[in-house]
């Protein structure tokens, strides 16, 4: 015979009682954020984070925590690919329930926990199912939807997700995952220029884990001494390093950002806007503005690469770029536009010279000249670019390391600084 839920409750390390019969979970003081406030009291709540800070594991105590106090409740728990329950965190929520002795309160039935008495439910889905957003669209109604492994999210997911889950007062989108780029969508959306609304983000490490493992603690301490940047990466949430064998490193990012810094504006020559289309999987449409310097040296001016929604939206964005730096030239690749490519610039304003070109080698082919040119320091950058550094600095000989992933800003930057070093005969791509 199950057991009432009050009784379940009332034996359960998860329990406070609060009042009104409430239940208070006593989280890992971290992550007090996700369960100190009712649902709708935020529209997005978000940690990331290295390895061993128990985002999982707090993300699954709260899902369980806000369906006991919330009837009816619909929590989704999803990632941008899953292609079994194997995948999802429906094995960590069963044995939460388990462990709080909460077992009998829920019915589990086709892949999700059903509330026996109070009628929330927590489920699991894949976004996206071959080209299809199937799992977004089953999103709807959604109380509280949980992103997990957010940094493997597309810009097209994030762009139909929100408006999907936020649909009524009470419903808020998590998300949780370990940084690996600065271009990383969810990345951008939380910790960029500007921060959404009603939002609470926190970073979260091992170090705020009081139950971290002691067996993680050796492993941790032997990765600091092997490779302390790989090491940051992994335990505290700093972005990925540069891959073994990278064509760019940081410290040639560094330098040309400290020669540059104090380059006189009117000493800029012939400039020119690098254009590369979303296509084959990328979800930014890179728009990147290099001028040439003095005798022999370039200097990289603007990243105003967008989210490639529309293509008036990046059309308008590089006539904003034209505009700004007088530019002389826009480059702009076409294979997975065509011809319709320099016709979309030109009815959307841009009309200084357009100059079209078919990639007929491979990104590290053509991007090898370029990183040769930062080697020789002949590259300045006006200003940090975080988000086009960190995809140069995954570019190897043996092509870009992030799987998956298409580094449309790279791609930019060596059409612009190709043509304006005028070595596309050598590179034959034109």
């Amino acid at each position: 015979m199950a057991f009432g839920l009050a009784h379940l409750l009332a034996t359960s390390p998860l329990k406070k009682w609060g009042g009104e019969g409430k239940v208070i979970l006593e989280p890992i003081p971290a992550y007090r954020f996700l369960t100190k406030k009712p649902l709708g009291s935020f529209r997005f709540r978000a940690a990331y984070g290295g390895r061993g800070a128990a985002k999982s594991w707090e993300f699954a105590n709260a899902a369980i925590y806000h369906s006991l106090n919330t009837p009816g409740a619909r929590v989704v728990f999803v990632r941008e690919i899953q292609g079994s329950l194997a995948d999802s965190a429906f094995t960590l929520v069963r044995n939460r329930l388990e462990a709080y002795g909460l077992e009998g309160a829920f019915r589990q039935a086709n892949g999700r926990f059903h509330h026996v008495e109070n009628g929330a439910e927590i489920l699991f889905l894949g976004l996206w199912r071959g080209n299809k957003p199937e799992g977004i669209k089953s999103l709807e109604g959604a109380t509280l939807t949980i992103w997990e492994e957010a940094s493997e999210g597309r810009q097209r997911s994030l762009d139909v997700l929100i408006p999907t889950v936020l649909r009524t007062p009470q419903s808020e989108l998590w998300c949780l995952w370990n940084p690996m780029l600065p271009t990383d969508p969810v990345d951008r959306f939380f910790r960029g220029d500007v921060e959404p609304q009603k939002t609470i983000c926190r970073r979260v490490n091992w170090d705020s884990n009081p139950h971290f493992p002691e067996a993680l603690r050796e492993q941790m301490a032997l990765d600091r001494k092997k490779d302390p940047l790989r090491a940051a990466w992994i335990w505290d949430g700093a972005y990925m390093p540069s891959a073994q064998n990278a064509l760019w490193t940081r410290e040639l990012l560094d330098r040309a950002w400290v020669q540059g810094r104090d380059k006189v504006m009117e000493a800029v020559g012939r400039v020119v806007v690098g254009v590369d289309p979303a296509g084959g999987g990328g979800d930014e449409v890179g728009i990147v503005v290099a001028g040439r310097y003095g005798a022999e040296g370039y200097i990289v001016l603007d990243d105003r690469s967008v989210a490639a929604r529309s293509p008036e939206g990046w059309a308008t964005e590089v006539l904003r770029a034209v505009d700004a730096y007088a530019a002389d030239c826009v480059v702009v690749e076409k294979n997975f536009g065509g011809d319709l490519v320099a016709s979309n610039l030109r009815v959307n304003g841009v009309h200084c010279r357009i100059r079209e070109v078919t990639a007929s080698r491979g990104k590290q082919v053509r991007a090898e000249p370029i990183a040769a040119l930062y080697e020789q320091h002949k590259v300045y950058h006006r200003r940090p670019f975080p988000a086009l550094e960190g995809q140069l600095l995954q570019m190897t000989p043996n092509g870009y390391a992030v799987k998956g992933k298409s580094p449309d800003r790279l791609d930019a930057l060596v059409w612009a600084l190709t043509e304006l070093s005028r070595r596309s005969l050598a590179f034959g791509v034109y």
